[in-house]
């Protein structure tokens, strides 16, 4: 059955193109080919923004499929290095450097999917790179149109999120549209993650305030904050923390150095724009407390935010409606925690606990990653109004409210970080029980 349903998709023989494990003759030729094309694909992979796990599990899998029983997988965020063991005793080892990488949801699943075909099918070499060039073609990537509608939609569903008016909406969306813009050239020119990061930061506040100046809005800090969702570093710093917590120490702490490089080029340009701006422009009001908005509105903001990260992301096909599901059921989880009376960090791990249980089901359900569900689902529990507030404490000098924003931030996105590790845990050792249940049958 497997046999004729790999004909018909790839319109090759089965008995030509798949091999038995049982015949495969390890040698050191063949695992150099095999270890090869494996690492190949996890570092299309990585290159998508995968975790470190998958991208690890990915290669051993594989290997082990073709009947390699030792072998050994260590990835950080710009690294891969994998070595197998032939019969003959020779080890191979094979090392694979990243250099740019993006977030791209449509890559990770078709190369996943990739992956579990190879593990059912085994096919030769020459079959097997066909096919990952096959899907280095079908990888769908926007446009330069939905990506600017993407940005604006971030920043106009989070300028209403944190609490501001359909002008804060507005003038937070023209801003993130044109951190974008400045992020898409400077990507081009292959610039590093501080500068883009300072650069960008400095053009979305001074925007944002200069916009207030003429009366587009009145709230420049809620239209900053919403815009700002598009630079802060809340996934790269949930999953470092992941990755400590998990065991990938030293992805964890790489991911972690990046987050504070970041963190501080944001801090840097930002109170810069606001100091600006309002050295320039007086008539800016300061201080102004957000808008609680009902808990629907709030909801349906956050989803419209969470549809422009999807879209950044190039998440593609029936998947979209159920990943914007995710990001409601997360903030309805957090928000009815908070009203019952929990702690801000507590009512986050429970959210993030409930949004990662919603992506392992959406995951099996649809026999998709669960990457993309959870990354959606994960995208209202970012706390961005919390760095803002501590850069602009840092900005205006007051070291202990600064110290107090930037523990309760920490301790919000560290909330999250075990939320999810806890269920996703779980379901990994869930997986592996049934795994050796059937094995012992």
């Amino acid at each position: 059955m497997a046999a004729k349903k790999n004909k018909r998709k790839y319109g090759v023989s089965a008995s030509e193109e798949l091999l038995d494990v049982a015949k495969i003759v390890r040698s050191e030729q063949f695992g150099e080919e095999l270890l090869e094309f494996t690492v190949a694909l996890a570092n299309r992979l990585q290159s998508c923004g995968a975790e470190t796990y998958r991208v690890e599990e990915t290669i051993t899998r594989i290997v082990e499929a073709y009947g390699f029983t030792r072998v050994d997988a260590f990835v950080i965020p710009s690294c891969i290095m994998a070595s197998i063991e032939a019969d003959d005793g020779n080890i191979i080892t094979k090392i694979r450097r990243l250099k740019n990488g993006d977030t791209v949801l449509d890559g990770i699943e078709r190369y996943s999917a990739l992956c579990r075909q190879i593990c059912a099918d085994r096919p030769d070499m020459k079959e097997a790179r066909r096919r990952l060039n096959a899907v280095d073609a079908s990888v769908c990537r926007y446009g330069r149109f939905i990506y600017y509608l993407a940005a604006f939609l971030i920043g106009a569903g989070f300028g209403v999120f944190f609490g501001g008016t359909l002008l804060e909406a507005l003038a937070a969306g023209i801003s993130c549209t044109a951190t974008g813009a400045a992020l898409r050239f400077m990507g081009r020119l292959n610039a590093n993650a501080f500068f883009k990061s300072f650069v960008c930061s400095f053009i979305l506040a001074f925007i944002a305030n200069v916009l207030t100046a003429v009366g587009l809005c009145k709230n420049a800090d809620i239209a900053t904050i919403g815009a700002l969702m598009l630079l802060v570093p809340g996934f790269l710093f949930t999953n470092s923390l992941r990755d400590v917590i998990y065991g990938d120490t030293l992805s964890g702490i790489n991911r972690l150095v990046q987050v504070l490089i970041i963190a501080f080029a944001l801090v840097f340009g930002t109170s810069g724009a606001v100091s600006l701006a309002r050295h320039i422009f007086s008539s800016i009001p300061v201080g102004l407390e957000p808008i609680d908005h009902h808990l629907a509105v709030q909801c349906l903001a956050g989803m419209v935010g969470t549809l422009g990260f999807g879209l950044m992301f190039n998440m593609h096909g029936k998947g979209i409606p159920l990943a914007l599901l995710g990001s409601i059921i997360s903030w309805l989880v957090c928000s009815v925690s908070m009203r019952l009376g929990l702690s801000e960090p507590t009512s986050y791990l429970f959210a993030a606990a409930a949004s990662s249980f919603y992506a392992e089901i959406m995951a099996r359900v649809r026999k998709f990653p669960a990457t993309s569900y959870l990354l959606c689902a994960l995208v209202p529990l970012i706390p961005g109004a919390g760095i803002y507030y501590t850069m602009d404490f840092i900005r205006r000098g007051m070291g202990a409210e600064a110290y107090t924003k930037g523990i309760a931030t920490a301790a919000i996105a560290g909330a999250v970080a075990v939320g999810v590790l806890l269920v996703s845990t779980g379901f990994r050792m869930w997986g592996v029980w049934k795994k050796n249940r059937l094995k012992s049958k």
